[in-house]
């Protein structure tokens, strides 16, 4: 029985459209016309014998499938960059683009410091390091928009690898003078750490009130100046003036996940990143 061989023009028509998220840019990208571009779509569509993209009134988006052969096309497009470029190059240089995403706590602190050495050592990489609300990151990773996330629990979804990297060990600070002790500070309301803080100590959640300050260095920054308390991790205040732990309190392990999609074959730059990624101990 013959294999199914899918074709290059059918699939580079895919990942235009996938990445342009629109028909019409996708087709200009190609320098060939919308309806050619629909017709090598449709063409691909019938080979596989599945949607590929839903199409409605907000646009088009990515089946299920269509995230799975945008994930496939993109490895083979890592493979063959690396092997064409090391054809003629120092292998032990790395190249390509790196593209990691984390929650605010360790973006800066633990993922920054790594990446920056790394490219310090391969300086012919890119960097895409994005810092994002944690009930955004999984969504990056399944739509492709990142390899790599960093959360606060494993990304149960069928074809991702989870890793246990590390843990934060978060507090409750308050101003050494002054200060609203009755006011607790988070980034928005979809922010629940002061409440499982709370839930951590083994008592009942009190009633308090809230503020909201959207930036890690502003939350800290808020609490040096008295605007209120908040619930942060040691290793970002530790060393910060103006503030201190409240005493009587438990300090809240948080675990720290590195997730990402398993595949057959890793490039060299994927294995270095995994590598070098999977221990955020201090």
């Amino acid at each position: 029985m013959t294999a199914m061989s899918l074709s290059s023009i059918q699939l580079d028509a895919f990942v235009a459209v996938a990445r342009e998220n629109h028909f019409s840019r996708a087709a200009v990208k190609l320098n060939i016309t919308q309806s050619a571009l629909s017709q090598r779509i449709l063409n691909l569509e019938q080979e596989i014998g599945s949607a590929l993209f839903v199409r409605d009134t907000a646009g088009i988006r990515l089946t299920d499938l269509g995230q799975r052969l945008l994930r496939f096309c993109e490895s083979k497009e890592k493979l063959e960059t690396e092997f064409l470029t090391n054809l003629n190059v120092d292998v032990k240089s790395l190249r390509g683009l790196v593209r990691v995403a984390g929650f605010s706590t360790i973006t800066r602190s633990k993922i920054l410091p790594i990446l920056s050495k790394l490219i310090a050592q391969h300086p012919n990489l890119d960097l895409e390091l994005r810092s994002e609300e944690l009930r955004v990151l999984p969504g990056l990773l399944t739509s492709g928009a990142t390899d790599f996330i960093f959360s606060n629990r494993p990304l149960e979804k069928q074809g991702i690898e989870n890793h246990l990297v590390g843990y934060e060990e978060n507090v409750l600070i308050e101003a050494t003078r002054g200060g609203r002790p009755e006011i607790y500070l988070d980034y928005d309301e979809h922010d629940d750490t002061t409440f499982e803080f709370f839930k951590a100590q083994g008592r009942k959640v009190p009633a308090f009130k809230r503020g909201f300050v959207d930036d890690i260095e502003l939350l800290a920054a808020a609490v040096q100046q008295g605007v209120g308390r908040a619930v942060m991790p040691m290793h970002l205040v530790k060393d910060l003036k103006g503030i201190k732990v409240v005493s009587g309190f438990k300090m809240m392990k948080t675990p720290i996940y590195l997730s990402y999609y398993a595949q057959a074959f890793y490039t060299e730059l994927q294995k270095t990143l995994i590598n070098c990624l999977s221990d955020l101990s201090d």
